[in-house]
């Protein structure tokens, strides 16, 4: 699935979207109206800088969904909740975009959070999905 480059058109810009308002994604686990934080950029360039990490790695939209699919999955079946904004990050090295990371806020403390961080990449590791050059990870955010 990560050796095709189709762009679909506007999938990479309905992708940009997904990322940027996560209740596209996570439904109900994320309120209303949150907007992710983008590191580093703005969103009206993220389309261009997703294209250049998916290119560099001969990637697709379709695997990047994929993942977010199975990380809303995840937090729904877990009930875990997001507590506030996710961020993403490209992360360049010599002009190369490389990878991103989309890191995810849940509702408990961080030590916590890194337990379910390690499931849910245990899980993906499994059905030999773990790519590398994407990334979906959780963070605490509470108290809890």
């Amino acid at each position: 699935m990560t050796r095709t480059t189709s762009d679909e058109g506007t999938g990479i810009e309905d992708l940009s979207r997904a990322l940027r308002f996560p209740s596209t994604i996570f439904g109900a686990m994320a309120d209303d109206g949150l907007e992710a934080r983008c590191e580093d950029a703005d969103w009206h360039e993220m389309p261009n800088e997703l294209r250049r990490v998916l290119a560099h790695h001969g990637a697709s939209v379709d695997y990047v969904r994929l993942i977010l699919k199975r990380a809303a999955r995840f937090v729904r079946r877990h009930s875990l909740r997001l507590a506030g904004p996710p961020w993403l990050d490209i992360t360049c090295v010599e002009d190369v975009a490389a990878g991103a990371m989309y890191v995810v806020p849940l509702d408990m403390s961080p030590k916590r959070s890194l337990a379910w961080d390690e499931r849910f990449l245990s899980r993906l590791a499994d059905q030999d999905l773990l790519k590398g050059f994407f990334m979906v990870s959780f963070c605490g955010r509470s108290a809890a």
